[in-house]
């Protein structure tokens, strides 16, 4: 078996990915967290998108967490992530490409600077959380795909965390008249793989990141 190192952010989502996939496929591996404000030189040299995750494969490095955990899937076949059907794992793999475009409004939201963008993007999320509830409104599962936690289900816990955070911490009522979407998310972000891999000071983690990019949501009514 190769030696394994995850490099990781304490906030990235992304790496929060790679790492619940490396957990549930029983992946031996090291970690080592950097801060994306101070990057080591050796970091620089090595990510060529200057983004996390990085995994080392001994002395090789891959980067682009989709990427990543497609690796993982083929190296380490024990415990598949990913569905057999050729067909439902393609569908798998389009619904994860998805949720970039998810994850991405909702940074969206939290990158607002002003109410009138705000409530721009706000929209332009709920639009994309209703496609979200039509496609979950035909599953027939406790997950997207059964009753089986697969990879896709992992891609979006890391996607929905901060989703829920914002939702709960300054009532933003995203996931109103979604109820498939609002049992999904609660299902995911209390699952015991998700706790693994956030840091026990998430919370405060994510307040200094929004008060870095000057969030207008720090200026509304908020559970802080």
């Amino acid at each position: 078996m190769p030696n394994i190192k995850l490099i990781t952010s304490k906030f990235s989502p992304y790496s929060h990915k790679v790492e619940m996939a490396l957990i549930e496929k029983n992946i031996p591996y090291e970690k080592e967290v950097v801060d994306l404000t101070n990057r080591p030189e050796w970091f620089v040299k090595d990510a060529p998108l200057g983004k996390v995750p990085l995994l080392y494969v001994d002395n090789k490095v891959l980067f682009e967490s989709s990427v990543i955990c497609e690796y993982l899937e083929e190296a380490f076949p024990e415990k598949p992530l990913h569905s057999k059907d050729l067909v439902l794992k393609s569908q798998e793999r389009a619904w994860m490409e998805f949720s970039n475009g998810l994850l991405a409004s909702i940074f969206a939201v939290m990158f607002a600077q002003n109410q009138e963008n705000l409530e721009d993007k706000k929209e332009e999320l709920v639009h994309k959380i209703h496609i979200l509830e039509k496609a979950l409104s035909k599953k027939t599962g406790t997950f997207f795909g059964g009753e089986k936690l697969m990879l896709l289900d992992i891609t979006m816990a890391s996607v929905l965390k901060p989703l829920f955070f914002i939702n709960t911490k300054f009532n933003l009522n995203l996931l109103k008249d979604c109820h498939e979407t609002s049992s999904y998310v609660g299902k995911l972000v209390t699952n015991d793989l998700l706790k693994k891999v956030l840091p026990d000071n998430y919370s405060e983690i994510f307040k200094a990141f929004l008060t870095k990019k000057k969030s207008h949501l720090l200026t509304i009514n908020s559970n802080f």
